[in-house]
């Protein structure tokens, strides 16, 4: 439990607010997010090198700038035994996501194994590969249903500073997955290479692919790397822990103690 903290102890989150902006409207936004963020007691990223980039953009004066580690609901996603049948699974849609790249790297795995099922959760207007399912929405049942079906999770991102794609890697581990992702700055915080998914380069369709394959031949290797990657999200990020750095965020701020 927390203290009741001053109304003027007032905390912020930074995702997007730093992007180059690409439009008049765009700028004037940021501008505005600038000033109110400038009178927060304290902003915080969901990405370790986007730290610095806030603080400069912020400028002199501006509040102190903290990493927070995000967390899901372990409970929720809880770990079940991994499927007999290999299974493709990928999802996500927020801007950043890189469905061209995705697609391609499926078309490659498709050719090596043109059996295999695959789901994409994604509103792309691209045409996917033969085969492939796409969905443009499922409900948090239907999205966890899907990790639990999937013996592999997929995720491909354009260049970022703010770890897209770290809502459903965590996820996907919390239920016993392994997951490849392009790895963009801070996404390593979340993502151990070799040890609960593999880290590819943004834009490289023959690298997403080959890890895929890996783990899609490999049952023993992805089942085990999926056992890490619950193992690392109950210890580190779940949805308490995120919420339990918030609170001692707000008491640094604040001057009270958490309880």
């Amino acid at each position: 439990m927390l203290e009741q903290y001053p109304a003027d102890v007032a905390l912020s989150g930074v995702i997007w607010a730093t992007d180059a902006p690409n439009s008049m409207a765009a700028r004037l936004k940021q501008r505005l997010s600038r000033q109110a963020l400038r009178r927060m007691s304290l902003v915080w990223t969901l990405s370790k090198p986007q730290v610095e980039i806030v603080e400069r953009w912020l400028g002199a004066g501006g509040p102190p700038v903290r990493y927070l580690r995000f967390g899901v609901d372990h409970e929720f996603f809880a770990e079940k035994p991994f499927p007999s049948a290999p299974m493709l699974f990928s999802a996500g849609g927020d801007r950043d996501r890189d469905p061209a790249t995705l697609f391609r790297a499926i078309e490659i795995v498709r050719r090596e194994r043109p059996t295999i099922e695959v789901m994409v959760q994604s509103r792309t207007l691209l045409q996917p590969p033969d085969g492939v399912t796409v969905v443009p929405y499922l409900t948090h049942l239907q999205l966890r249903e899907a990790y639990e079906r999937a013996s592999v999770v997929a995720i491909a991102t354009r260049p970022n500073m703010h770890a897209s794609g770290m809502t459903v890697s965590l996820e996907a581990m919390a239920v016993g997955r392994p997951v490849v992702i392009t790895e963009t700055p801070g996404l390593d915080d979340y993502v151990q290479n070799g040890e609960t998914g593999f880290l590819v380069p943004c834009n490289d369709d023959r690298a997403l692919a080959s890890r895929i394959l890996t783990l899609l031949e490999d049952h023993d290797v992805a089942r085990a790397m999926g056992g890490k990657a619950r193992e690392r999200v109950v210890a580190s990020f779940t949805s308490a822990q995120m919420a339990d750095e918030l609170a001692i965020f707000a008491a640094s701020v604040s001057g009270n103690s958490v309880r």
